[in-house]
């Protein structure tokens, strides 16, 4: 006759996003071990108990199995789109090609998920998060609390392998040490950055800036490593328009700066007020 039943409880240890990390059988496999001792003690059949543990072992390794498939799962930038490349002039006297972005205009970055074969995995559905790094990698802090440092699009689900973000810089390097930016895109679940260090990513170093003036690019005016600048690839015939269009932006700029300044004055001008109020609603306190 059969021993009875043993009792088999099933630990699953997920992460943020569901994705099964482990799976631990709790008092079934002891219990079915110390069972199928003492009935082979007493000569009684085992294999009843034997295929109760390929069975929980099958279990276990079917339920890790989606941690084992994402392994060696690689990000990559497939387009970083800016809005002009200039040439400058290394330490060493070399040429070498700078990326500019205007801190009033978004840009775009795209990145795909490829396996450890390059391959693209376009059934991969991964939440991404863009962040603002300097140039030597260290992250950029926020100096003050009126607008974040990197705006737009910052999270973003990498569906079907890829994702598109849109993104503006409103720090200048002009106001960081003339220090370029870079942008750092990472999974969003934290685990998974850990565990799949490859899954993230930095861009060409690039310089923010006001005003963007006249395109100096190299060539076609192509950046290195599938960054691209739009305007370098409209024909000469839309310089006019570019140009009516960059004067306009500029009017706005200082129309904005004056509008700006205009809002201070009045800010001070209330606080001059209020203060007054206050002091004679105390005056008047004390008379009375």
């Amino acid at each position: 006759m059969a021993g009875p039943s043993p009792n088999l409880d099933v630990r699953l240890t997920r992460s943020q996003s569901g994705n099964i990390l482990d799976i631990d059988f709790i008092g079934g496999l002891a219990a079915e071990g110390a069972a199928a001792a003492q009935q082979a003690a007493a000569g009684a059949p085992v294999s009843a108990l034997t295929a109760r543990a390929k069975v929980a072992a099958a279990m276990k390794a079917k339920a890790a199995a989606p941690v084992a498939a994402t392994a060696g799962r690689r990000l990559k930038i497939a387009e970083h789109r800016v809005h002009k490349v200039e040439v400058r002039q290394k330490d060493s006297g070399e040429d070498e090609e700078e990326l500019v972005v205007s801190n009033l205009r978004p840009f775009t970055l795209k990145v795909a998920v490829h396996d450890s074969k390059g391959s693209p995995l376009p059934d991969c559905s991964l939440p991404l998060r863009a962040a603002l790094l300097y140039e030597n990698g260290l992250p950029v802090k926020q100096t003050s609390s009126s607008e974040p440092l990197l705006v737009g699009e910052t999270d973003v689900v990498a569906l079907q392998g890829a994702a598109t973000f849109k993104l503006r810089i409103t720090s200048l390097s002009s106001h960081r040490d003339k220090q370029r930016f870079r942008i750092q895109v990472t999974p969003q679940d934290e685990e998974v950055a850990r565990a799949e260090p490859q899954l993230t990513v930095v861009t060409n170093p690039m310089k923010s800036v006001t005003k963007l003036g006249r395109a100096s690019v190299a060539g076609n005016g192509s950046a290195p490593q599938l960054s691209q600048i739009a305007p370098s690839a409209e024909p000469n015939g839309a310089e006019p328009l570019k140009r009516k269009y960059r004067d306009l932006l500029e009017q706005q700029s200082a129309q904005i700066a004056a509008l700006q300044n205009a809002q201070q004055t009045i800010l001070r001008e209330l606080q001059g007020v209020t203060a007054l109020a206050q002091t004679a609603l105390r005056a008047n306190g004390l008379k009375q």
